[in-house]
């Protein structure tokens, strides 16, 4: 005798056909949204390292330092610079201990930090300590800069000041790059 077919099995196995077409056609997609998302997010990235290895861009940069330190050079006198070399040598003698320090500091708050037990009372008090210390290295570099200061004439001091001032910018967007850099790493770190 010959089978009869059930009309709904056909239209069951039609149905089970679509969803899996279906669910094929879905999983493309998001794969391939994900590998697209990937690709533009990596993007900035891959664009920033290729403007940084620009050689003109590169080679520009390089000439202008050049040039700065040509100007700083023929800036102040050859007593000036003299005075200025000594007051480096006596400030970075003054500070020397400060920093051998604030290295302690920093090296016995990574262990206060990541100790199983960590005592908040001790990374905090350890956290001020590093404060006072590095006020004391400010307060010695403070007084170095009025020292060049004092050294200068009128057109030199303004001269001077500008230069701190684009000095100061670029150790700020630098301090900014640097975080950016390593906000990453400390974000990682948390995780783990």
């Amino acid at each position: 005798m010959g089978q009869v077919k059930d009309p709904n099995s056909e239209n069951k196995i039609i149905i089970l056909k679509i969803t899996i077409m279906k669910t094929k056609i879905l999983s493309l997609i998001i794969v391939t949204a994900l590998i697209v998302s990937t690709s533009v997010m990596a993007q900035p990235a891959k664009q920033g390292k290729q403007e940084f290895q620009n050689p003109e861009r590169k080679a520009m940069m390089m000439k202008r330092m050049a040039q700065q330190k040509g100007e700083r050079q023929t800036f102040f006198t050859v007593e000036q610079k003299e005075t200025m070399k000594n007051l480096r040598m006596e400030t970075a003698q003054k500070i020397k201990p400060f920093k051998n320090e604030l290295r302690e500091m920093m090296a016995h708050q990574q262990t206060l930090t990541t100790d199983d037990n960590a005592d908040l009372k001790a990374i905090n008090k350890n956290i001020d300590k590093m404060a006072e210390t590095k006020a004391e290295i400010a307060k010695i570099m403070a007084s170095q800069h009025q020292q060049v200061r004092s050294l200068l004439t009128e057109e030199q001091l303004l001269k001077f000041d500008a230069m701190k001032g684009k000095q100061g910018k670029r150790d700020s967007a630098d301090f900014m790059k640097q975080r950016m850099k390593n906000g990453d790493q400390h974000r990682s770190d948390k995780r783990s």
